[in-house]
């Protein structure tokens, strides 16, 4: 007896149509999207802890972007880093200023009463100057007061209606170094941190699973890959 049996290829076709559709759904714009909002908050972690070692070890650098004297504090940052756009898995990540609230440090020559018994006793707050260290913003103001410094002579006092120009306001090696250490970090540490973060291999765990159950499509898979990257997904703002 023979018996002939035919293959039903519509069948076997539809369900790798299936897998194949689900597979191409990992570069998807929503998948994309997903993915990328992980990798920022997974970065972001990162680089800001690396960010107050590398300001320990760097302060003349990197002191603008802290409160006074608490250089690499992550209590004291006046920095933030924000999720600023995601469009098809393209991640553009901005970082925000904040605003001092620490009065500036009085000079210690300036404590010691003069020959007239009087001290600086007066305090003020530089409330941008992480912004305008960060960008070597030359700073001009007119002394409404008497207003004592101490410069590479000395003790020197300046007259009311003077005006005081300062072309490099927390000196030339603050300018831009804050910028120039995220884009040297990132670009040399990010793919690493992704790496060693586990988030891909979960993503391809997950998708795995998806494709094994019944009737699995893109839908299963784009759910896979959004649970795993909710999971790592902190916000918008990394503090």
């Amino acid at each position: 007896m023979i018996l002939n049996l035919e293959i039903d290829t519509k069948q076997l076709t539809t369900n790798l149509n299936e897998l194949v559709a689900g597979l191409e759904t990992l570069v998807s714009p929503q998948a994309l999207d997903a993915i990328s909002r992980a990798t920022f908050s997974i970065t972001g972690q990162r680089f800001v802890v690396a960010a107050d070692a590398y300001a320990r070890a760097n302060p003349k650098k990197m002191h603008h972007v802290y409160e006074w004297g608490k250089v690499g504090d992550k209590t004291a940052r006046l920095f933030v880093l924000e999720r600023s756009v995601i469009i098809d898995g393209r991640l553009v990540i901005g970082t925000k200023f904040l605003k001092s609230r620490v009065p500036v440090p009085i000079n210690p020559q300036l404590l010691k009463a003069g020959i007239t018994g009087k001290v600086v006793s007066r305090k003020s707050i530089f409330a941008n100057k992480a912004e305008v260290m960060e960008a070597g913003t030359p700073v001009s103001f007119t002394a409404k007061r008497v207003l004592s410094i101490v410069g590479n002579n000395g003790l020197a006092f300046i007259a009311p209606g003077t005006t005081v120009h300062i072309l490099h306001p927390g000196g030339l090696q603050t300018r831009q170094a804050f910028a120039s250490y995220m884009v040297e970090w990132y670009t040399k540490k990010a793919g690493a941190v992704m790496d060693a973060s586990g988030f891909y291999q979960k993503i391809s765990t997950s998708v795995a699973k998806a494709l094994t159950l019944k009737n699995t499509g893109p839908s299963q898979v784009l759910a896979a890959v959004i649970m795993v990257a909710d999971q790592y997904d902190t916000g918008g703002i990394i503090k």
